[in-house]
C-alpha cells in the first residue's frame, strides 16, 4: 500500500504544548528532588493539588452546558496562566523565606489546582476537534517532549528553574493559540448542544488504571517525577514509532494488551535481583500507565470528534476521576504500609493490582473498535444551533452502523465519516496522513462494499442532501 514519501509524519511543535505543561506539575507538586516548604510545613501538598484539581474539573463539568467552550473566550486562559505562575512563585518563594511557608501553602495549592485544571480542559477542547490518529500522535509526542524538557530543568540552578518554570504555562498556552490557528473554522469547539448519556466503560478503565497506579506508587525512585520517567517516554516513543510505520493500520488495542503485563511486573522486586531494580519496577508502572492514558486520550477525542460530545464534561469527569483514583491507590498503599509485612500482604497487593488491571482491559476489549460511541448516546438537544449538531451526531452514528453492517474496517470508517462531512480526496490525504492513491482505494473498496456507484448514491444512503 502506497504511503507519503517519508519514515516519521510531521508534528507541528505546537502540538506538543498538551505535554508541556506536564513539566509545571513534575517540577512543583510532583517533584521528589525539591522539598518546598510552603508544602512539606502545611500540608498542602500534590495530595491537596490534587483534590483541589478534582473538585474544578468537576465544577466545570457540571456547569459544561453554561461555560463550554472555552475556545474563544478571554478568561480562561489567563485564568490558567496567572493560577500556574502565581503557584509556582509563592511555592519558590517559600525556600527563599521558610517563615512565609505557613501563609503561602494554601493558596498556592488553590491557585495551582485551578489553573493546571483550566489548562488541561483548555487543550482537552482543542484535541476533541482531531481525528483518532492525530490525537495518538500528537499526545504521544507532547509526552515525549514534556519529559525531555523536565529532564533538561533537573539540571538548572534554583533560580533558573524558578523562572523557567513560571515559562511554562507561558509557552503552553501559546503553543495552544498557535494550534488552533491550524484548525479550519468549522473544526474548532462549539458550544454545548446535547446532552448524552454517560460513557462509562472509559471512565472506568481510567479509574481502575489510575488506582492500580497509585498503589504502586512506592516503586517511584527516579528524578523525573512519577509521571515523566522514562516509562513516559518509551510508551510515547512507541506509540509514535508504531503510527508512523503502520499509519491506519496501527492498533491502539495492543496498547492494553502491552500494558497489563507491564503494571504486573512493576511488583516483581527486581532489586533483589539485578542492579537498578527499582529503576526497572518504576519504568514498568509508569509505561504501563502512559500506555492506557495515550488510549483514553484518543477514546475520549473520538467521542467528541465523531458524535459531539462535550469536550468540558466528558473531559472534566475523567481527569477527575484519574486525579482521585490515583490519590485512593496511593491511601490504600500508605494503610499497607502501616500493617505487619508478610508475604500474605505483598501477595495480597499483587492480586489487587491485577485484578484492576484485568477488569480494566477486559472492558476496554469489549469493545469492537475504537470508533464506538461507548455508551454516549444522545438524549436531548439544546436550542444553541442545534440542527447542524444534530446532524453531526447523526451522521457519526450512520457511519459507525454503516461499518458494523457492511463489515468496514476502522480505516474505511474513518474515510467514510470524512466522505459524509464532503471532505475531498486530498483533504482526506492530508487528515490521515496516507497517501492520494491509498485513500482512492478505500474509496473504491468502500464503495464496493456498501454497493453504491457514486457519491451521490453514497450521500442517499447516509441521508444526506446532495448539492
Amino acid at each position: 500500500m502506497d504511503r507519503p514519501q517519508g519514515k516519521f509524519l510531521e508534528m507541528p511543535f505546537c502540538f506538543a504544548g498538551m505535554g508541556i505543561f506536564r513539566v509545571w506539575t513534575e517540577t512543583v507538586y510532583a517533584n521528589g528532588s525539591v522539598s518546598f516548604p510552603a508544602q512539606t510545613a502545611t500540608g498542602f501538598g500534590y495530595a491537596a493539588f490534587n483534590l483541589i484539581a478534582a473538585a474544578v474539573l468537576i465544577a466545570v463539568a457540571l456547569g459544561a452546558r453554561r461555560i463550554a467552550p472555552l475556545y474563544g473566550k478571554s478568561w480562561p486562559a489567563p485564568v490558567a496562566g496567572v493560577g500556574l505562575v502565581s503557584s509556582a512563585c509563592l511555592n519558590f518563594y517559600s525556600l527563599v523565606d521558610p517563615s512565609c511557608a505557613a501563609f503561602v501553602g494554601l493558596p498556592a495549592a488553590v491557585l495551582g489546582g485551578v489553573g493546571i485544571a483550566f489548562i488541561i480542559l483548555l487543550w482537552s477542547e482543542l484535541f476533541g476537534c482531531l481525528n483518532p490518529l492525530r490525537v495518538g500522535l500528537y499526545f504521544s509526542g507532547g509526552l515525549v517532549v514534556g519529559s525531555l524538557m523536565l529532564w533538561l530543568f533537573k539540571g538548572l540552578a534554583l533560580p533558573w528553574l524558578w523562572a523557567c518554570t513560571c515559562l511554562v504555562p507561558v509557552v503552553s498556552l501559546a503553543c495552544l493559540r498557535r494550534a488552533y490557528r491550524l484548525l479550519p473554522d468549522d473544526e474548532r469547539p462549539h458550544a454545548a448542544w446535547g446532552s448524552f448519556s454517560f460513557p462509562w466503560k472509559p471512565i472506568a478503565v481510567v479509574a481502575l488504571y489510575s488506582f492500580a497506579y497509585g498503589l504502586c506508587e512506592f516503586v517511584f525512585n527516579g528524578v523525573l517525577g512519577i509521571h515523566s520517567g522514562l516509562g513516559a517516554v518509551f510508551a510515547g516513543a512507541i506509540v509514535y514509532v508504531g503510527i508512523c510505520v503502520k499509519r491506519g493500520a496501527f492498533r491502539y488495542s495492543t496498547l492494553c494488551k502491552l500494558a497489563l503485563p507491564l503494571i504486573i511486573l512493576s511488583l516483581v522486586p527486581f532489586n533483589e535481583f539485578v542492579p537498578f531494580g527499582n529503576e526497572l519496577s518504576s519504568f514498568c508502572a509508569l509505561g504501563s500507565y502512559s500506555l492506557c492514558i495515550i488510549v483514553i486520550m484518543v477514546i475520549l477525542s473520538n467521542l467528541t470528534y465523531r458524535y459531539g460530545v462535550n469536550a468540558l464534561w466528558l473531559f472534566g469527569i475523567e481527569r477527575a476521576v484519574r486525579l482521585l483514583s490515583v490519590q485512593v491507590g496511593i491511601s490504600a498503599r500508605g494503610l499497607f504500609d502501616q500493617m505487619q509485612p508478610s508475604p500474605a500482604l505483598d501477595a495480597a497487593l499483587v492480586a489487587v493490582v491485577a485484578v484492576s488491571v484485568v477488569v480494566a482491559t477486559a472492558l476496554f476489549l469489549s469493545e469492537k473498535q475504537l470508533s464506538s460511541p461507548w455508551g454516549a448516546v444522545l438524549k436531548g438537544s439544546y436550542a444553541n444551533e442545534r440542527a447542524a449538531y444534530l446532524e453531526r451526531n447523526r451522521l457519526g452514528t450512520k457511519c459507525h452502523e454503516l461499518a458494523e453492517r457492511f463489515g468496514l474496517t476502522q480505516r474505511e470508517e474513518e474515510i467514510l465519516l470524512l466522505l459524509a462531512q464532503r471532505k475531498k480526496p486530498a483533504d482526506i490525504e492530508h487528515e490521515l496522513f496516507v497517501a492520494n492513491s491509498t485513500v482512492k482505494t478505500h474509496i473504491k473498496h468502500i464503495y464496493q462494499k456498501l454497493d453504491v456507484h457514486a457519491r451521490t448514491e453514497l450521500y442517499q444512503l447516509l441521508g444526506i442532501v446532495a448539492d
